[in-house]
């Protein structure tokens, strides 16, 4: 995001603060708030976090007992920007150094980009998210049990004209907000129902596109508090509100910024490089299902009713397919991959789609040919059924032989055990659907 030399007069001419911190795999961005001193400290010799952070859960509590310690930890110069919130004030995210940087998401993707890099790619790809905004800040929230919930723009509808100018002040101070961030926007419009927005960010080289993405989600829900509201990127935040995307879109292309995917003579637009990487995707979806549905939400929005895929197939332009394929012209040929849901860790997903890829362009792997009609309705290729679950995804991710190859066993291992011990959290607790049903039945 920003050389030295810039990074060196701004800390001089008065940057008071600064924000550091390291994503886990909620997604959250656990900070400290440091002093320039302090910060121009650590930037030279290094910082310490505590080592629990890949041990994070939703609920604040860590999955396993250990005793956790301060590691080394070393902030990415190219992350570093303004902080919107603040004058004067920047933020860093940080990867740890020491034995976490095997089993974290940010690192995961610094590995995949280097196999990239090595392999004469440079992937840049794009984040669009859907969330809704609800009139609820953190205490109405607790006090209505988390049901009950009020969406805001109540006269919202699909693509509608009304709600951005209704609402332009609340859209308007997002969008000046992430700006100020570096994080730019190539759209947004009005979803699915009340409270319900699109946003789509500008495609990026992949390390920058996802920081961009997790930092997306992080201000917007700061946003949204300052005005006693809150910002759902759960999949499917409850039955009366539609499912939420969060859509990936990647391609590859040379150092020098030629695009390899498209290929004007190819019946499809589709280059053998993209044919390729696009096999390994289809191929792989299945057994790294819990790297981009990664809770037990996630699940819930892939079913009847929604606009989300449900197999691992593709299509041209067809928005029904699990992967839809873009090949208008050289540069704006690209992948996107719409089974995750707005719940996805940005990182994680990223390292999925462009080690899949890599994976498929190495072994050549086919796609088969595109879905014309409606993807969700489509018969799936014997073999590449979806997993239902967090905890069948969970295991096909832990004994897939490619997830090891790719990712190592030590991030299989661990994010695999992450995954089912959130599984496991929801099966100790007892709905009143529950009781509802068996009470009085059994």
């Amino acid at each position: 995001m920003q050389d030295e030399e810039t990074l060196g007069r701004d800390l001089e001419e008065g940057s008071e603060t600064v924000h550091v911190g390291i994503f886990d795999f909620t997604g959250a961005f656990r900070e400290k708030r440091l002093s320039s001193a302090a910060f121009e400290k650590a930037l030279e010799g290094g910082w310490h976090f505590i080592d629990a952070l890949p041990f994070w859960m939703h609920d604040e509590s860590c999955f396993a007992e250990k005793g956790f310690k301060d590691e080394a930890v070393a902030i990415d110069r190219e992350s570093i920007r303004p902080y919107p919130f603040e004058p004067s004030s920047r933020l860093g995210v940080a990867d740890y150094a020491g034995p976490s940087s095997a089993i974290s998401p940010r690192a995961l993707l610094k590995r995949v980009v280097g196999k990239a890099k090595e392999a004469g790619f440079e992937a840049v790809a794009g984040f669009e998210f859907e969330t809704i905004f609800l009139n609820e800040d953190g205490t109405s929230l607790r006090e209505k049990s988390w049901s009950g919930l009020a969406p805001a723009m109540a006269h919202n509808r699909c693509w509608s004209g009304v709600a951005p100018a209704a609402d332009s002040s609340f859209l308007a101070d997002i969008h000046r907000h992430l700006e100020l961030a570096g994080i730019s926007l190539d759209h947004h419009c009005m979803e699915l129902g009340p409270g319900c927005v699109e946003y789509c960010l500008a495609p990026k080289p992949i390390m920058q596109a996802a920081d961009n993405a997790a930092l997306f989600k992080v201000f917007t829900k700061s946003l949204a508090r300052r005005r006693q509201m809150t910002a759902s990127f759960m999949a499917q935040l409850d039955d009366g509100f539609p499912g939420l995307g969060g859509h990936v879109s990647m391609s590859l292309r040379s150092f020098s910024g030629e695009p390899f995917f498209y290929d004007g003579d190819a019946p499809d637009g589709l280059s053998t490089t993209a044919q390729h990487f696009l096999g390994g995707v289809l191929e792989l979806i299945p057994e790294l299902m819990a790297m981009f549905a990664p809770t037990v939400n996630s699940y819930r929005r892939l079913r009847p009713g929604n606009w989300a895929p449900r197999a691992p197939n593709w299509g041209l332009g067809n928005y029904s397919c699990g992967v839809r394929v873009v090949a208008h012209a050289p540069h704006e040929t690209r992948l996107e991959f719409r089974l995750p849901g707005a719940d996805v860790n940005a990182h994680v997903v990223a390292a999925m789609m462009l080690a899949a890829g890599l994976f498929g362009i190495e072994k050549k792997a086919e796609p088969g040919p595109p879905v014309d009609g409606n993807g969700r309705l489509a018969d799936p290729i014997p073999g590449q059924d979806l997993p239902t679950s967090l905890e069948e995804a969970s295991r096909r991710f832990a004994t897939s032989s490619a997830a090891r190859e790719l990712f190592g066993s030590a991030f299989v291992d661990h994010y695999a055990a992450w995954c089912r011990a959130e599984a496991a959290a929801f099966h100790a607790h007892v709905s009143a659907f529950e009781r509802a049903r068996y009470l009085e039945s059994l």
